[in-house]
């Protein structure tokens, strides 16, 4: 029997086949060094972009030779060379503003900075012939063109709205121009009549013209900045959604229920295991202690964040992140600082025996003589307490300079304190003093978040009263006490310590009358706390400054300000 041709075996491919796929194999390495080449694009082009402007300005303030302006009259009207000479100008001052949204990856800087290019190289052409200009140009306006999915950050005019640094280049580049043509025709008699003088001959009067717009402009962009003050981007805080609550509700972090406080917006992963929440102050996308869930979706939940501020124009910024969940942020290669240190109650160790807590049991029989008594108010039954605890929160407000805090702390909102229970010190039956307390999940971790209590009280009001916190949550089975956090703490003080740390250091020892900084963290020392580091991530080191700026404003409720530059 004879057998025909097996179907299930290989062919060898054709050979049309064999040739696609060894240039596919050839081509495959260039598509990644052009992936590779496309990353630093904007940096690059909005260099080159940077100099064809400059090119561009100072160009105008040569003259011409006697041949260019031949061959120009024989082909060209003189309106168009003398619109051409301070177009061309102008143009040149565009390219220069723009380069600094290029290097910010804007997607209409890119769109605009195209157009301006094509019309440069234009213009270089029609005011001289100039052709060893409008070239390189041309094929700048192409690569910008054919990178264009790299500028991808919103942004209009706000965003290219030049800082003062930029406007002072700006100056710098103008005044140079100036000197150099002032260098070029220093043959040329001056005469008032020169600047209104239109001839093939009369250069000279095309560049006054042209410094003269230059100037103007460049003096309305330092106006602009001076005297508008356009308005700070406001944050609208989301609605919470119901994975947040489920998530809180689970957190091993009793701090997460800050997300309930209803000033914060959310990033959630797509599965819905995991969390951000973050408010908006400046130019900043302030995340605040990281993600909250599922651990294996934090790192594509912070590359989500990150990315979703950086299309808006923003930095992502990180603040109050615990040290176990700082890897995400090195694969961002982000920037990071010590905040300070939070501060735990190991529960399973506590107790009010032994010599080392004589000042406790000190404070809380003291309290008892001063007719304080300590209790716990159900959540069913703060709604109709919420009246007294307002009075003695205002009147704890009245005491203190500034307004209420928010964002990384609690303040007084009738709707968040609904949520949970209420520790109270009563005085004849009279709130004093009272806290919300937080619930971690699994009964990991207890706190407390707003704490206010009416000012002339007993003096060991707060010893007794966190005293009687820390065995409540002792006896309600809970791991851990969180005592909060000690800004500026545990810095590292060796003289090859970072900048920001020694500069930390500095404000923690002598900036009492900002903030008991010292004070602080020698209360919470008395119930012998474990001490854990929390950390800041940005960008790059320099926006430091700036980024704290925007969390201090945040955490105020103060209104922002606009930002000046990275």
């Amino acid at each position: 029997m004879t057998g025909g041709p097996d179907p299930g075996a290989a062919t060898p491919p054709p050979l049309l086949a064999r040739i696609a796929a060894r240039i596919a194999a050839r081509i495959e390495p260039l598509d990644d060094a052009r992936e590779a080449l496309a990353a630093f694009a904007p940096a690059l082009l909005g260099t080159l972009v940077l100099a064809g402007g400059l090119v561009l300005l100072f160009a105008g303030s040569f003259p011409p030779t006697n041949e260019t302006r031949e061959a120009l009259r024989s082909i060209l009207p003189l309106p168009f060379v003398e619109a051409s000479h301070l177009s061309a100008s102008l143009a040149g001052l565009a390219l220069v503003l723009l380069s600094r949204g290029l290097y910010r990856r804007i997607a209409r800087a890119n769109r605009v900075a195209v157009i301006f290019l094509a019309a440069g190289a234009v213009f270089a052409v029609l005011r001289g012939l100039e052709w060893t200009e409008a070239l390189p140009l041309g094929l700048i306006a192409l690569l910008l063109h054919a990178t264009r999915g790299e500028f991808f950050r919103q942004g209009g005019w706000p965003a290219l709205r030049p800082p003062p640094g930029w406007i002072a280049l700006l100056a710098v580049a103008v005044a140079a121009s100036t000197l150099v043509g002032l260098i070029g025709y220093r043959n040329e008699a001056y005469r008032n009549d020169l600047w209104w003088s239109f001839a093939w001959q009369d250069d000279a009067p095309r560049f006054l013209r042209a410094t003269l717009a230059t100037s103007v402009l460049v003096a309305a962009l330092a106006l602009d900045r001076l005297l508008i003050r356009p308005a700070a981007m406001a944050h609208t805080p989301s609605a919470i959604p119901p994975a947040v609550r489920r998530l809180v509700a689970e957190s091993p972090s009793a701090a997460r229920n800050l997300a309930l406080l209803g000033d914060k917006s959310f990033v959630l992963s797509p599965d819905e295991r995991a969390f951000l929440m973050y408010g908006t102050s400046g130019r900043s996308w302030i995340c605040l202690a990281g993600p909250v869930g599922a651990p294996d979706a934090f790192r594509d939940l912070v590359w989500d964040f990150t990315e979703r501020a950086d299309r808006a124009g923003c930095r992502a910024v990180f603040c109050a992140v615990p040290g176990e969940t700082i890897h995400p942020f090195l694969d961002l290669g982000h920037a990071i600082i010590k905040m300070g240190e939070m501060a735990r109650v190991d529960l399973a160790g506590f107790s009010l025996d032994g010599p080392a807590r004589k000042d406790l049991r000190y404070a809380r029989s003291r309290a008892l003589r001063d007719g304080l008594a300590f209790s716990l108010l159900p959540r069913a039954e703060v709604p109709a307490h919420l009246d007294e605890l307002r009075a003695v929160s205002d009147a704890w407000l009245a005491t203190k300079k500034g307004r209420e805090k928010g964002f990384a702390l609690g303040y007084f909102d009738a709707d968040y304190l609904r949520l949970f229970d209420m520790a109270v010190m009563r005085r004849e039956g009279r709130i004093v003093a009272f806290a919300n307390i937080w619930r971690s999940g699994g009964k990991i971790e207890l706190a407390v978040d707003l704490m206010r209590h009416l000012p002339g009280q007993s003096g060991v009001l707060m010893e007794a009263f966190f005293t009687e916190l820390i065995l409540l949550a002792k006896a309600e089975g809970y791991g851990h006490f969180l005592l909060g956090g000690a800004p500026m703490s545990g810095m590292p003080e060796h003289r090859l310590a970072p900048v920001w740390a020694r500069i930390g250091t500095l404000i923690y020892r002598h900036g009492d009358e900002l903030y008991s900084f010292e004070g602080l963290r020698a209360f919470k020392e008395k119930f012998a706390p474990v001490w854990t580091p929390i950390y800041l991530t940005c960008p790059t080191s320099l926006s430091f400054p700036r980024v704290l700026l925007d969390l201090a404003l945040l955490v105020n409720r103060a209104p922002a300000t606009e930002d000046e530059g990275d």
